[in-house]
């Protein structure tokens, strides 16, 4: 039997659980034009928010495209991306994606691969030079299209954080921002799992994307929702666990979304009939051990006092940087402290919300408690 729980890769229809506050939204702006940025610690489920809002909203007037920046290192590639994207999401047919792309890039000769068969595909390929030298046509590409054919049209950009990676990311920025500001037929969705990144990129009023579009924070998922979740899944499959134990691993995983799947799987996994304690323990350590090996390689790249740091924050010490929180772990001062604690939040192993500090991820909180605070 398969499992029904879903983690590693985007989250769809019965897996999916909860979000109605944030599906409202982003289909209300989705609609009515306005950007959206979207930012959360990582596996939050934003990918699979946009993917779900994005599938409800596709209509004869509002078309989707979208772009994942991951491993993208140049403004060329992301240009390129952004036109492929944008071409096929607004056409149906090949014929229609050369017309599109031979009309609206005018100054730019690009190069057309058409895949044909049962499974038609599309491929242009831009000249360099003529990119660096004609970079407004393409940024324009989408509001030139959704103009002509009277629709909204989405444009959703995944790890979008990667775009400060690129040579001139400034300039970059700023040549986005001046083309995008402008478009009154586009809808920019802006997302990544790089959250101090992309807080940097959209919360700093010298940066060009400051007050692009709406924030939307992605809050926890409530425990009981996760509690009818999980009891859902496992009685579809004919298994029984009581809500105390529903309760039991979301609250081990804090109710982090990737790991309350991926634990509910494992606990699936070593259940025949009924759910015992036992199984959800020997789960969790399973869970621990499959992940050791990154959870090793984050430690090894953090210094002695970023390690103490951590041992008082899974210790949930309120006060880090007072006389006796500091002598206690070997924090040497308060201004070691902080810097510790900034590091810390820029490598997004922690996060600091309403004066609460905290691990970003808790399956290594598990880890680490278990292995280096003994």
């Amino acid at each position: 039997m398969q499992t029904p729980f879903n983690f590693g890769r985007t989250v769809k229809n019965e897996s999916f659980t909860n979000r109605e506050q944030e599906i409202k939204k982003l289909v209300s702006n989705f609609e009515n034009r306005i950007n959206t940025i979207i930012i959360s610690p990582r596996r939050w489920g934003k990918s699979s928010l946009v993917e779900k809002v994005a599938a409800q909203v596709k209509s004869k007037n509002i078309k989707v495209a979208k772009i994942d920046l991951f491993g993208m290192r140049t403004e060329e590639e992301f240009y390129n991306a952004l036109a492929n994207a944008v071409i096929k999401a607004t056409s149906t047919k090949t014929e229609e994606w050369l017309e599109m792309g031979k009309k609206f890039l005018k100054t730019i000769t690009p190069k057309f691969t058409v895949e044909l068969g049962d499974k038609q595909n599309f491929d242009l390929q831009l000249d360099l030079d003529s990119i660096k030298k004609h970079y407004r046509e393409l940024l324009d590409i989408a509001e030139k299209i959704a103009s002509e054919k009277n629709i909204t049209l989405v444009v959703c950009i995944d790890e979008f954080q990667n775009i400060s990676t690129f040579n001139n990311a400034l300039g970059v920025q700023k040549r986005l921002r001046s083309a995008w500001q402008h478009h009154e037929h586009v809808t920019y969705c802006l997302y990544g799992s790089k959250q101090h990144m992309m807080m940097d990129l959209f919360s700093k009023q010298s940066n060009p994307f400051y007050k692009f579009g709406e924030l939307m924070y992605l809050p926890k998922i409530a425990e009981s929702k996760w509690i009818s979740y999980i009891s859902r899944q496992f009685q579809k499959t004919r298994k029984k666990i009581s809500p105390q134990q529903a309760l039991k691993i979301s609250e081990t995983v804090k109710c982090h979304p990737y790991y309350v799947q991926q634990l509910s799987h494992l606990v699936w996994i070593n259940t025949e009939a009924e759910v015992s304690d036992a199984a959800i323990k020997q789960s969790t350590q399973e869970m621990i051990d499959q992940n050791a090996i990154l959870y090793f390689k984050e430690t090894e790249e953090l210094n002695n006092t970023e390690l103490r740091l951590l041992r008082a924050i899974s210790a949930n010490e309120p006060q880090l940087t007072s006389k006796e929180t500091i002598q206690k772990y070997n924090l040497g001062t308060s201004a070691s402290v902080i810097k510790a604690k900034k590091s810390l939040i820029a490598k997004e192993i922690i996060d600091d919300h309403n004066k609460h500090v905290f691990f970003l991820d808790p399956g290594f909180e598990l880890w680490f408690v278990q292995n280096i605070v003994k």
